[in-house]
This record gives C-alpha cells, structure tokens and sequence, in this order.
C-alpha cells in the first residue's frame, strides 16, 4: 500500500482521494473519471451511491466495488519467506519464517460502525479485498452516552446494498451487519455499552464457523491491518499463531497504526494507534473452550474487562495453576490493555528503532463538521459542549486537523503532521 502519497490533484474533496493510492492513474484519467461520475444519471439520482460522498468519495467507491481478481491470492513462497523477515514484535527477536507447507489462515473482522465515512469504508475494504473469510459489523440504535440514532445500514438502503451486498471486500468474503438495541440502564456507562455491542461480534464469529486455529482482527471502522501485515498473518510461524502452542496467556497481536488524521494529507508523524488487535480463535470467548471462560463476578462487572487477578499484567495470580490454559478473552478483553500481547512492527530503514507501521487509522474523517460535533458529543469521553466549540478546540486531535488543513505549521500542536 502506497498511503504515504499526496492526492493527484486538489480539491476540496482530496481527503478521500484514497482510491488514487492503489490505482496508478494519470491526472488526466482522473478528471475524466470525476467527469463521467457526474454526467451518470444513475448516480445524480441517488441509485448508486449514498448522498453527499463527493466526487472522489464515488470515485474511490466505483473502484472499491469494481469486480477484480485477488492480485496476491497465489502462494508465492520467495516473497513470504521474504515477508515473514520483515516483522518483529516489540522484544525485536524475530522468529516468524515461513512454513513451507503454509495454508493461508482463515481470519474474521469484527468492528463497530456507526457515521463512519465512505471513504473510510471504502478504502479499507480496497486495503483488504479478498484476504477475510468474513466481515461483521455491529450498528446500535444508541451512542456510547445512550443519545438515539437512526439505523443506517438497514435492509434495502442504499447503504446496506454498497456495504453487504456488493463484494466490496472481496468476491468470496461473507459481509454481516448485527443490529444491537439494549435500551436499559448501563452498569459502567459507555464503554461497556461500546463492550455488549462487541460482544455480538464474538456470537457472530462463532455462528460463521470461526475455529480455534482462525484468527480474528477487532477494530473500529476507520482502523485497519495493512495488507501485506494481513499477508504475513496468513501464511508466516508466528508464535502467537501456533495453535496447538497457545495457552491464552499472551495470545494478543496489536497493530502500530499510521494515524491519518482527517485526510490522507494529514499523517502524523509523532504517535502512532495501538489497534487493531489480533487473536487466535482458541482464546476467543465464545470460540474457545468455554471450561476456561471468567464468570461475571471475574470481572470488573459484566462485560467488563478481567479483574486484575486474572489478567497477564498481574500474572494471573488468582487463576489455578493446574488449568491447561489461561482465561478466553472477551471483547473487553481484547480490546484494552490487560497485559498478554506484543505489538507488531514492520522493519523499515527510515525509522528509529526500525519500527514500522502494521495498520493504518483514518482518523476523524466524516463528511460534515456536524458529524465531527456529533461524535464528540456521544461516543467515547464525551465533549458536552462541542456544538458550542471552534473545531479546533473541542480537542487537540481536531486542533492537529485544522491546522493542517489550513497549512498552517503545526509545531506547536500535540502531535505533528508530514510537512
């Protein structure tokens, strides 16, 4: 993946130019394909693509949903073994060859989704055309705080044809949206809200035949592995990876993502996100042995993370030692920071300490400031009074934001973007 690059051309909707990346096109090819969408009667009356997505948000999606081979499906062993080299965990001891009788593994994506962008959407499906056995999304009818929502990806919208029916993420890769209502008091508030709705991904994954030996990746809908780390995933010895090895108690992969932030202009270069996580469906709740599964009362409170006593950062003091494995993860789990897990690092030259980017965040990138606004307002940590805000001071990520796109330096900001 090439999403280092800068946009073919200007416009005002060059942050979702995201298609340009994986497509070598000339300027002039691009134009005429801007120029095409817009004398396509079927897209001005609103058949095709969702409203207000821009002309480069149809253009990413027109090739997004072209039908195309898998380009890296065949096994060519040189380059795995050329692959399997190029990453390393945060101990930097790598131990990952490629097995010469490789299968690829089967992995599952689960993510939440929500107001999430099509051009997000759109270039992570690009990102990972034809690697997942299966995609689950979960849509709840409330926010993180309880604020009610309208269902967006309702059976026969438009939004539920592009996203389910479509084959956008691959010809042969299964798409599920799971509605979650729970109108009920919360015990926790948001994030365990956030953890009930991921825990349909869990019930899903189950249901489409996930295996102790396949792998699930959970994220959000704006996170993604990079396709050649999903590659490696599939194919190289990964300790982590060795199914009849695991005992649970370190199982968990974490990506070291390329922040985005509001654009593919807009990359950070001092942070890096620690999603998404990876994890061998025999330490998965629900997937797993459910003889190593924490009741209610081994937790924080239900569908919370693990008590400290059960957990890898604790050294699972309250766990009997004579158990052939440590405690499944559930959503909660897997998603924080509990201990048990290694991130993962591609090894480039022109980083300290060599380590690379594993995935990619596209951060913040909505269609309208009023979207932004919204998900200040309800989701995580919520800002009450962003309507009431500049942009730029509901928080410092949006403060980054508009300064680079402003052109303006952004020296003094809490984190710095690619000049």
């Amino acid at each position: 993946s090439n999403l280092r690059q800068k946009p073919l051309i200007p416009n005002d909707d060059r942050k979702i130019s995201t298609a340009t990346f994986q497509y070598n096109i000339s300027e002039e090819e691009f134009i005429d394909q801007i120029l095409i969408l817009d004398d396509d009667e079927s897209l001005q009356n609103g058949n095709r693509f969702p409203p207000n997505v821009g002309n480069a948000g149809k253009f990413l999606l027109t090739n997004a949903l072209r039908s195309r081979p898998v380009r890296d499906d065949e096994i060519d062993p040189p380059s795995e073994a050329m692959r399997c080299q190029k990453y390393f965990p945060d101990n930097h001891q790598n131990t990952h060859l490629y097995k010469a009788n490789g299968q690829r593994r089967r992995i599952f994506l689960g993510s939440l989704i929500a107001d999430d962008s099509w051009h997000t959407l759109g270039a992570i499906a690009m990102e990972t055309y034809g690697i997942y056995t299966s995609v689950v999304f979960v849509e709840s009818n409330r926010t993180q705080t309880g604020a009610a929502r309208e269902l967006r990806f309702v059976n026969g919208t438009i939004e539920h044809k592009l996203l389910v029916e479509s084959d956008l993420f691959g010809p042969h890769t299964a798409v599920t949206v799971e509605n979650f209502f729970y109108e009920g008091e919360v015990d926790g508030g948001g994030l365990i809200r956030e953890h009930r709705q991921r825990d349909v991904i869990f019930k899903a994954w189950k249901r489409l035949g996930m295996r102790d030996d396949d792998i699930g990746v959970l994220s959000d809908a704006d996170e993604t592995p990079t396709r050649d780390f999903l590659r490696a995933v599939q194919i190289c010895d990964i300790p982590q990876l060795r199914v009849e090895e695991q005992d649970c108690h370190s199982p968990k992969l974490v990506m070291s993502s390329m922040v985005f932030e509001g654009s593919p202009e807009c990359m950070t270069v001092t942070r890096k996100w620690m999603h998404p996580d990876f994890m061998l469906g025999k330490c998965i709740e629900g997937v797993g042995d459910d003889r190593y599964k924490l009741s209610a009362r081994q937790r924080k409170r239900e569908f919370a993370w693990r008590a400290d006593k059960f957990s890898a950062k604790f050294n699972y003091s309250g766990w009997p030692k004579e158990n052939e494995l440590y405690p499944l993860w559930n959503p909660a789990d897997f998603r924080r920071d509990t201990g048990g897990f290694s991130i993962m690092f591609e090894d480039v030259d022109y980083l300290p300490f060599r380590m690379g980017h594993t995935g990619f965040h596209f951060h913040n990138y909505f269609e309208t400031t009023q979207q932004l606004r919204t998900k200040y307002m309800t989701y995580g940590h919520p800002v009450q009074t962003a309507d009431e805000m500049a942009i730029g001071e509901i928080h410092p990520d949006l403060d980054l934001m508009v300064d680079c796109v402003l052109g303006k330096p952004s020296h003094q900001n809490k984190h710095r973007t690619l000049p």
